[in-house]
């Protein structure tokens, strides 16, 4: 959820140097300016990218539709929920016809999306309302994300995926130049979010990132090997990247890919951890 503060504070960011902005928002969360010219932490680095990694591939795996494409021209075996229906508006869109169950989502930004449930569809005015508001926003111009600036802004319908009524376990994957470094796994995000951090061995690193750990910690799966050597495939295009995945009906399910983690302001317990996660980013 997008705080107030944020709300107030986002117009005004937006209109400063981009350079500008990024150092007050970084100072705004961590009190000190980011090293920019000689980056060494994990969030330096995602400030870095920000500024001058212009790698077009960056804009396609940030779109939501354009990276199923990719991941499904990788031939690979993961499945990928699928693409009900799409639009810029909603004028073709017929809510009669809909499933009971689906997610409505933008493709161009971070929390835009909504869970239809039992069949209680939104009004087509509320569906575009929701469109407007999430148009409105721009992850480029307030918080820097230069990937998300050239999407063509478009509304979905997502299929929805059913975990029989509980919340699925998220897990994400830091692959730097090919090699899954850290995994971090989300559990109960929708009720008593809970995170653990892990390299990529599955050995816990037990810090609170973010999130308090679960204990005890959470015993390896039996798909993970499978989940590793898929996520360096896909990030062997990148010097960095962040492949996110669920297990859906015994299946590595695709979730997304993510070019900034938390925009580059998610706190480690420790500037010595934030290092830790940035040293095997190599920016030439």
């Amino acid at each position: 959820m997008v705080s107030f503060s944020y709300k107030l504070f986002a117009p005004l960011i937006a209109l400063l140097p981009i350079r500008i902005a990024i150092a007050i928002l970084y100072f705004r969360r961590f009190k000190t300016f980011p090293n920019i010219k000689k980056p060494i932490t994990f969030n330096e680095k995602l400030q870095y990218r920000k500024l001058y990694d212009r790698n077009p591939l960056l804009t396609v795996v940030a779109d939501k539709l354009a990276s199923k494409e990719y991941i499904k021209s990788k031939k690979l075996d993961i499945y990928i929920p699928k693409v009900i229906w799409q639009g810029y508006n909603l004028e073709n869109i017929n809510i009669s016809k809909l499933p009971l169950a689906y997610v409505y989502k933008a493709n161009h930004a971070s929390r835009t999306n909504a869970f239809i449930t039992n069949g209680e569809h939104y009004t087509k005015e509320k569906m575009d309302s929701l469109r407007k508001q999430w148009f409105s926003h721009d992850q480029s111009s307030v918080l820097g994300e230069w990937a998300y600036r050239d999407i063509l802004k478009e509304v979905f319908i997502e299929e929805y995926l059913d975990f029989q009524g509980t919340v699925p376990d998220d897990y994400k994957f830091f692959v730097y130049h090919g090699k899954v470094k850290f995994i971090q796994l989300d559990s109960g995000r929708f009720n008593e979010h809970k995170r653990n951090m892990f390299d990529e061995n599955w050995n816990d690193l037990n810090i609170d990132f973010s999130h308090e750990r679960l204990i005890p910690t959470p015993k390896k799966p039996e798909f993970m090997d499978k989940m590793i050597k898929l996520a360096e495939i896909i990030g062997n295009d990148f010097d960095f990247i962040r492949v996110d995945f669920y297990y859906y009906k015994n299946m590595v399910t695709f979730g997304e890919i993510t070019v900034y983690p938390g925009a580059g302001f998610e706190k480690f317990p420790t500037k010595e951890w934030d290092i830790e996660f940035g040293k095997h980013w190599i920016i030439s």
